[in-house]
C-alpha cells in the first residue's frame, strides 16, 4: 500500500519533508510499501493529515518485530524527541517518549539501538545532548534511566544492543576508543571495558560496531581493528569469560575501512555479519561450522549503512543502498540467492543521502522481511 494522495499538514504540493518508509515482502513473494508518517497520522480534513512527527536525517534509526504482525520503529524528530511507530496489525500509531515519558531529548546525531523483543521485554538506547547513555526498558510498560558514572558516548561512536537469557546489553566506543559493555542491572548498570578486560586489538577510529546474543548467555561483538581486520569478541558469561579472534585469518574477506557492520542470529545460533569489502561491495560473512564470505555483486553508496536479519528457515537477508541510491535487498545463501532493486521495482521514494548513524533497519516477521529507510523525497 503506497500513500500517494495524502498531503501532510503544512506541506505544500511539491514540498519536501522527511518520512519513514516500510517495504514489506508478503508470503506470496510480492512487495508493498507504506509511508509510516502518513499511516500513523491523524485526519484533520479532506485529503489532509497531521502526520506523525518527521524524522531527523542526522539521527539514528532502529526497528524490531515479533510474531506475524507486530512491528516497532524508533527515531528522533528534528527537536530530538524520541518516538515509536507501532503496529499490531491494525493500522499504525505514534507515541512521543520525550513528552509522554519524560525522557531526555536525543543528541542531534545520536544513534539508536534496540535489543529486540524477548519474552515480552526489550530495551531502547540512545545518547542525550550531554553525551549520556539513556536506556529505556520495556516490560509491559516503559521505564527509563541513566547512570552518570558511565563513560560518555562520543559523537562518532555507534551504538549496538542485544538481549539473551541473562539480560540486556548495550555496546559503544568510549573516548579512548575502548569497547564499553553496559549490562542492564537496575538504574546503575554493570560496566565492563571489554578492550582492557579481553586484551582486544585497538579499534579503528572509524570502526563499525555490532553485537548479537542468544541462548542463556551467548554474546558476540564485532568491530574492525586498525589494520582493518574483522574482530569477533566471544563472551560465554561470567564463568566462561571472553576471548577474541581475527576473522580475516579464518577466510573472511578484509572489510573496507569504516565499513558498517550488522550481525544476525538464527534460531539460537550465530548466522553471520554483513559488511563492505575493500571494493565497496556488500559481503555476508557467515558461520556454518567454519567462517566463509559470500560476496553480493554490486557496489554500495558511499554513505550507506547496512542491515541484516535471518529468517526462521535460516536464510540471511541483507539490505543496503547501492551506488545509484537505490534501496536493495539480498537473500542468501549463495547456492539459492535472490536480489531485488526495490527502488526500481516498486518506484520507491528515493533514499535520503544523509546517512550518519544508520538510516536502515531490517526485521523478519512470520509473514516475511520488512525493510525500513528514511526519505526526503516522499510522495503525497
Amino acid at each position: 500500500m503506497t500513500t500517494a494522495g495524502a498531503r501532510p499538514m503544512g506541506v505544500t504540493p511539491g514540498g519536501d519533508y522527511t518520512a519513514v518508509i516500510e517495504v514489506a515482502r508478503e508470503p506470496d513473494g510480492s512487495f508493498q510499501w507504506t509511508n509510516l508518517n502518513i499511516a500513523a497520522g491523524t485526519k484533520v480534513g479532506p485529503g489532509i493529515l497531521r502526520p506523525a512527527p518527521f524524522p531527523s536525517l542526522t539521527g539514528g534509526f532502529a526497528a524490531t518485530a515479533w510474531g506475524s504482525v507486530n512491528r516497532r520503529v524508533y527515531y528522533a524528530n528534528a527537536d530530538g524527541a524520541v518516538g515509536e511507530l507501532a503496529t499490531d496489525g491494525n493500522g499504525w500509531t505514534y507515541q512521543n517518549f520525550t513528552s509522554g515519558e519524560g525522557t531526555p531529548a536525543a543528541a542531534w546525531n545520536s544513534p539508536l539501538a534496540n535489543s529486540g523483543m524477548r519474552s515480552g521485554t526489550m530495551a531502547l538506547s540512545y545518547v542525550d545532548e550531554t553525551g549520556q547513555l539513556i536506556i529505556m526498558k520495556f516490560s509491559g510498560d516503559w521505564t527509563w534511566g541513566a547512570n552518570p558514572k558511565l563513560p560518555q558516548v562520543p559523537e562518532r561512536s555507534p551504538l549496538t544492543a542485544m538481549q539473551n537469557g541473562r539480560g540486556r546489553f548495550v555496546y559503544y566506543f568510549d573516548s579512548g576508543n575502548h569497547i564499553t559493555e553496559v549490562e542492564e542491572q537496575g538504574v546503575a548498570g554493570k560496566l565492563t571495558d571489554l578492550t582492557t578486560y579481553a586484551s582486544l586489538p585497538a579499534a579503528s577510529p572509524i570502526s563499525g560496531l555490532s553485537a548479537v546474543g542468544w541462548g542463556t548467555d551467548r554474546r558476540r561483538v564485532y568491530y574492525a581493528d586498525r589494520q582493518d581486520n574483522l574482530i569477533e569478541v566471544v563472551g560465554f558469561g561470567d564463568d566462561g569469560g571472553w576471548k577474541w579472534q581475527n576473522l580475516c585469518k579464518l577466510s573472511v574477506s578484509q572489510p573496507k575501512d569504516g565499513s558498517p557492520l550488522a550481525a544476525a542470529v538464527g534460531p539460537e545460533t550465530l548466522a553471520g555479519v554483513a559488511l563492505w569489502n575493500e571494493a565497496s561491495e556488500p559481503l555476508w560473512a557467515s558461520w556454518d561450522g567454519g567462517w566463509c564470505s559470500r560476496q553480493i555483486h554490486t557496489t554500495v553508496a558511499a554513505n550507506s549503512s547496512v542491515a541484516s536479519v535471518v529468517d526462521s528457515d535460516g536464510h540471511p537477508w541483507v539490505s543496503y543502498v547501492d551506488k545509484d541510491n537505490h534501496l536493495s535487498l539480498w537473500r542468501g545463501p549463495e547456492a539459492d540467492w535472490q536480489w531485488w532493486d526495490l527502488t526500481a521495482d516498486l518506484r520507491l521514494p528515493a533514499a535520503a543521502k544523509v546517512a550518519t548513524q544508520g538510516p536502515l533497519a531490517l526485521v523478519h516477521t512470520e509473514r516475511g522481511p520488512r525493510v525500513y529507510y528514511l526519505t526526503d523525497e516522499p510522495e503525497f
